[in-house]
Order: structure tokens, then sequence, then C-alpha cells
């Protein structure tokens, strides 16, 4: 066992460095890490479990909102899902692009499935889209987001950004991961083998989405597998989110960008997962406050009316819905606030009725 105590960190190489025994190699199967039940010296850097343990929460779904949103959302997958991965469609008709993006939704909604229902068949989908994530890494740590259906990457990589894409694969892989406990050790190696590559690239991670999806992928995978150097990690890129806040932070703004996307909650969602890592109460504090504000700008308060909802949820991807609806979920286990389950079912509701049913 590794030995933590009083260990100082100076810099992010040496954190990446340090999350792995120096003797492994590329596509070598990771042992489970030591856990970390020290406090990094100086810093006052609680651990996860340091923090009470009603304040962990799974990372399923709230009961009432289970039933419908898995039924569909296997559905919309298995249509869409080749022996290659999740194909992109647009109102039933396919399109010749897969998204790593999508193949990273699919993966961790199928793992959820699973762990409700343990359909054998569930596993088979769940290698299908972790072997596509493989087939995106790039030796940088990077992934590349498109393929066509001749298996070549596309034109678009060159333009659109990687780094979102390599963060929303690392969320991806540290959620499996977080599931070890069910899932056959074949899946849990190659996931880890893959997140230990990913983690290579985290120190050119800079937007907002990016590294809110590498906090949560830190999160899930220190759920299992926790070090202070995760932890370490989760600060770094948290303390960037709270920043960014308090620079664009308003009488009448509580948000960390000047607009505001239904799939930005992950930002939100991020920094209540950093809390539930540190236990720092400004991650806590500032994740409900902005999530609140978001979801006043999403849903309409007028059961009457949904145009505020309608110009929000119209003609939006799968995925994005799909972040929210996560997202939701989070804040319900931790606040058990009502309302989060019925914004849910709401949230739920506009994904079936979604004219563009693209994943």
């Amino acid at each position: 066992m590794r030995k933590l105590r009083n260990k100082s960190i100076e810099n992010e190489q040496e954190v990446l460095t340090s999350f792995f025994p120096k003797k492994t190699t590329k596509r070598t199967a990771v042992r489970a890490m030591s856990p970390a039940v020290f406090s990094q010296t100086g810093s006052a850097v609680a651990t996860y479990e340091t923090v009470p343990a009603a304040h962990k929460v799974s990372t399923g779904y709230p009961a009432k909102a289970k039933q419908s949103f898995s039924e569909y959302n296997l559905s919309l997958i298995k249509n869409c899902t080749t022996d290659f991965g999740v194909k992109q469609n647009h109102e039933g008709e396919n399109i010749n692009i897969y998204s790593l993006d999508d193949n990273a939704m699919a993966l961790i909604i199928m793992c959820e499935h699973y762990e409700m229902t343990r359909e054998k068949s569930d596993l088979e989908l769940i290698g299908i889209y972790l072997k596509f994530m493989q087939y995106c890494l790039q030796p940088n740590g990077y992934f590349f987001k498109y393929v066509d259906v001749e298996k070549k990457f596309t034109q678009e990589n060159k333009s659109v950004n990687l780094a979102d894409t390599t963060g929303c694969a690392i969320c991806a892989l540290g959620y499996l991961i977080s599931k070890k406990n069910i899932l056959p050790l074949y899946l849990v190696e190659q996931a880890e083998c893959m997140y230990q590559e990913a983690l290579l690239g985290v120190k050119k991670i800079h937007s907002l989405n990016a590294i809110a999806y590498t906090i949560k992928g830190l999160y899930y995978f220190n759920t299992k597998n926790e070090t202070i150097e995760g932890v370490w990690l989760i600060k770094q890129f948290a303390n960037t989110l709270v920043q960014a806040f308090r620079d664009v932070e308003n009488e009448n703004w509580k948000w960390f960008q000047s607009n505001v996307a239904i799939e930005s909650s992950l930002i939100s969602e991020a920094l209540l997962c950093a809390w539930l890592t540190t236990g720092e109460p400004a991650y806590r504090e500032i994740s409900k406050k902005s999530f609140d504000f978001l979801l006043s700008k999403i849903f309409s308060e007028e059961e009457t009316t949904a145009y505020l909802e309608e110009c929000m949820f119209e003609r939006k991807k799968s995925l994005q819905i799909n972040t929210l609806i996560f997202s939701l979920n989070t804040f319900y286990k931790v606040f058990k606030d009502e309302s989060y389950v019925t914004k849910t079912k709401r949230a739920v509701e506009w994904l079936q009725w979604n004219k563009m049913m693209q994943f």
C-alpha cells in the first residue's frame, strides 16, 4: 500500500504520474488504488470518507423517475446501436456518423439499466460502447469525436472542441468504474486502462464543460478508488469553476457564463460532486445557487404555459436532455427537494416528445 500521509503535491504532472504504478504500460489493467484517508498537508483537503454518510449519494436516478426514463432511453439506444456503436439519427432516419459523446452517454445509461435489471444483454451493449470509445482514444490522451460508417475519423475532428469530448469520455469511464462491484472484471479493467490514458490529457482541458465532465469522472472513480491525488485534481478543477462563477455573477445573473443551456447543468452538478468529495462549503453553496438559477431559465413556473420550456427543449438532442436529467437526480439525492423530481418528470416528457430523436 502506498503511503499518502503528509504527501505534498506541487504540480499537475506529478499528480498524473502518481495515479498509477510506474511500470504500468498502455492497455494494461490498472490495479485498485489504496484508499486515501488523510488530508493534504497545509490545505485542509477532506476526502470522500470524511464526508458525512448522509451526504454520500448513489449515482442512480430518483425512484419516482426510474421506470419511464430507463424504458424510453433503452428503446432509443437499441434502435440506434450497431455492432460498432451508437449511430446518430434524425427523425428516425440514419445519419452516417458515430459520435463519441453519444456512445459515452449510452454507456452510462446502460450501466444504470444493468444495475437496475441485471439483464445480460446490457453487458453486450456496454462492451460495444466501450470498444467504440477505445477506438477513438488517441496517444495524447484525447478522444476524437466523429467516426463515419467506414470507421474513418471525419474532418470535423479538426474543428470541434475535443476537450469537451475527452471530458465526456472521462466521465463515462469513471461512471463505469464506479459500478465495478456489479460489472464483469474484463469491462472494468478495460475502462480503468482507458481512464489512465485519458488522464494524461487533462492538463490541456480548460473549457468549463470539459472541466465539469472531468470532475464528475474523477468523482465517480474516487468513490471506488480514492486517492489524495484524485481529490487534489478535483479541487483544482472545482476552484476554476468557482472563480468563473464569481467573475460573472451579479445581482440578476447567477451563472458561470453569460449564456445558459440545458446541458450546462453538468457544471453545477460537477461542483456538487466536488463538495461530496471534499466537503468544501463553497462548492455546495455555488452549485445549489447556480443550479436553481439555471432551472428558472429552463422550466416554466406557470403550468398553463410551456413557452419557456418549449424554447429551451425544442429540437434538442437526447444527450442534452439526459445530461439535465442526471443533474436533477444528483441534486435530488442531496437536497431531497421534490421540485427536482417534478422537473425530472417534465424533462423525461420533453425527451419523449422531442422531434429530434438524435443520440
